[in-house]
């Protein structure tokens, strides 16, 4: 069964454009607008992974981080900001996300980081079978 990423993005360009590379992947990709939409999902489904947009209206990334670190850990949580510095993703180490990446980022570059935080691992390949 693929694996599900919900996806909240209040840009529908920008969501449209991720949503296509995950599910060119294979993923099942859930879009949402914005955090408290993000929240109604949640009370009837659990993703594999969220990835969210920080700067957004109501309820925003960084409220909408806090409030899955509350209900689950285990959910990887990737933020994503235009405010961001790419050479500098450093800035929203308070939040306790997985990733905190600038908009800026390759989306094949996002694509890899959902595979590794989905695998568990940091970038290495699983050995192959011989």
């Amino acid at each position: 069964m693929a694996s599900s990423v919900l996806l909240v993005e209040d840009d529908p360009n920008f969501s449209a454009v991720l949503a296509l590379a995950l599910e060119l992947q294979g993923y099942l990709v859930h879009k949402v607008s914005g955090g408290s939409q993000a929240m109604e999902f949640l009370s009837r489904a659990r993703p594999d992974i969220i990835v969210s947009d920080l700067e957004m209206r109501g309820i925003d990334g960084r409220a909408l981080c806090k409030y899955i670190r509350r209900i689950s850990a285990n959910i990887p949580f990737v933020i994503l900001s235009a405010f961001i510095d790419p050479n500098s993703p450093g800035d929203l180490d308070d939040l306790p996300a997985d990733r905190c990446l600038s908009k800026q980022v390759p989306v094949s570059e996002l694509v890899q980081i959902v595979r590794e935080l989905l695998n568990g691992s940091n970038g290495e390949l699983p050995p192959e079978d011989n």
